[in-house]
């Protein structure tokens, strides 16, 4: 990453994404869908999000798919491009075609064909790195970002996971859930944690997000970075937020409240946007 960048970090993969992805993709199935596509997809989303190479033993293990099933999957994604196996460890790692597919997702995306042009005026004005956030698989993910111009920026990088719990576009994007959900989404957090009032606490911090209309965030992902938040608001099952983040010597308390009420602007003007028929 270049100097004077920061990101934040990005939600644990490895075993623990992959468990996580085990448990969504058993509790699809039996429900009108193919489990050996199910299977399929587990795999693909397992080493798209680990840190580090994933092996067949490893895969079938954290996904509870056998190794032989494991091992055909990897090949038949090795061969269209999606994943690409290290010669010497067989180890994988998410392939070059998944670009393709991303690139699709961006340039067909009615939200982010609906934002780029405000994101980018909001970077402009603001000086700070703006993004467009959703929610996939229980976490934060950028959509679309336009990085600020100063040497000292903040950066989240398009696609990459983050929690939903930490930082001022998750409680943003979780005001916008419907309670079901959010109540869903909370448990399974705050489950087997030391806190008992975990899931109160976070629960009241949305309702405050959900009644403001907006999120602030300071140092909670990344020490000295700041975020300020909108909602976009909701089409279908996707939820959307607009949100800046920067470092603190320039996002002070004041800066960040003189800021809300241009974003909610933005943010309106892309839900207008967003909400009209091709």
């Amino acid at each position: 990453m270049a100097t004077g960048e920061a990101s934040e970090p990005a939600a644990p993969a490895g075993q623990g994404g992959a468990a996580a992805a085990a448990g969504a993709g058993r509790g699809a199935q039996g429900s009108g869908t193919v489990q050996i596509v199910d299977h399929a997809l587990m795999v693909l989303k397992a080493i798209a999000e680990a840190d580090h190479p994933r092996g067949v033993r490893e895969l079938s293990r954290d996904l509870a798919i056998s190794k032989s099933s494991t091992q055909r999957i990897l090949a038949s994604l090795e061969r269209v491009g999606l994943a690409v196996a290290d010669e010497a460890t067989r180890k994988y790692v998410v392939g070059p075609a998944a670009l393709t597919l991303a690139w699709k997702h961006a340039d067909n995306s009615d939200l982010v064909s609906a934002a780029t042009g405000t994101t980018a005026r909001i970077a402009a004005v603001t000086g700070e790195t703006a993004c467009i956030s959703t929610i996939v698989d229980g976490r934060r993910v950028t959509v679309h970002e336009a990085e600020s111009s100063q040497p000292l920026r903040l950066i989240t990088g398009v696609g990459r996971p983050y929690s939903l719990f930490s930082g001022a576009t998750g409680r943003v994007l979780m005001s916008l859930l419907p309670a079901d959900e959010l109540r869903r989404l909370v448990a399974g957090h705050v489950a087997d944690g030391p806190d008992e009032t975990a899931a109160d606490r976070i629960l009241g911090q949305v309702a405050e997000v959900r009644q403001n209309g907006y999120a602030l965030s300071r140092s909670e992902w990344i020490a000295g970075g700041c975020g300020v938040a909108v909602p976009i608001g909701t089409q279908g099952s996707l939820v959307a937020a607009l949100s800046i983040y920067g470092p603190e010597a320039r996002l002070t308390d004041e800066r960040m409240a003189e800021l809300v009420p241009a974003l909610q602007k933005a943010a309106a003007e892309i839900a207008l946007r967003w909400r009209q028929p091709a």
